[in-house]
């Protein structure tokens, strides 16, 4: 007796452990899914599309911008996303580059870099910045994935900026 619950004990713990294995994707996966997303993401910013941009979210998802308060929750990051439009605020490129993807049950964590190229009016050229972001992805009951907490800044130094640019106007006074 003891031993048939030993060998079924074994046997149910090899059972799920490969239940476990077919059903969870592997971090080369996920990595592949989230490239794909981040194409489509840099497609709608280019676009100016932000509805569908958005439908990349999580009803409750945070964004953590440089140099701007949180955005608790899709309406809030909505708002932010509508008035950066109202300003005229145009995005020309965007990639990503993502190097490391770490699963942890139904949350997906991304490191990786940016660059991007946008402008404003009034801006005699665009301005391109570069910098590294993290993303938290949740996934979805269907499979998919939608962020859940971003948050990205800047490897370019503002203050170096400006000091560039009085640099500069300071050379064509000259």
């Amino acid at each position: 007796m003891k031993r048939t619950i030993v060998s079924s004990s074994f046997l149910l713990l090899v059972v799920l452990f490969m239940t476990s294995v077919a059903f969870s994707q592997t971090s080369s996966e996920y990595k592949a899914k989230i490239e794909k997303i981040n194409k489509e993401m840099a497609k709608y910013m280019i676009e100016g599309n932000t509805e569908k941009g958005l439908s990349l979210y999580t009803a409750d998802a945070i964004s953590l911008p440089s140099y701007e308060p949180i955005r608790d929750g899709l309406p809030a990051i909505r708002k932010a996303s509508e008035e950066m439009v109202k300003t005229g605020w145009k995005c020309k490129s965007y990639e990503t580059k993502t190097l490391k993807v770490m699963p942890n049950g139904n949350m997906i964590t991304e490191i990786g870099t940016y660059t991007i190229s946008m402008t404003m009016p009034g801006m005699d050229k665009p301005m391109d910045d570069r910098g590294k972001y993290l993303t938290i992805w949740e996934k979805q009951k269907d499979g998919s994935l939608k962020v859940k907490i971003e948050t990205w800044n800047s490897d370019i130094n503002p203050m170096s900026m400006e000091k560039s640019t009085e640099q500069a106007d300071m050379n064509q006074k000259k």
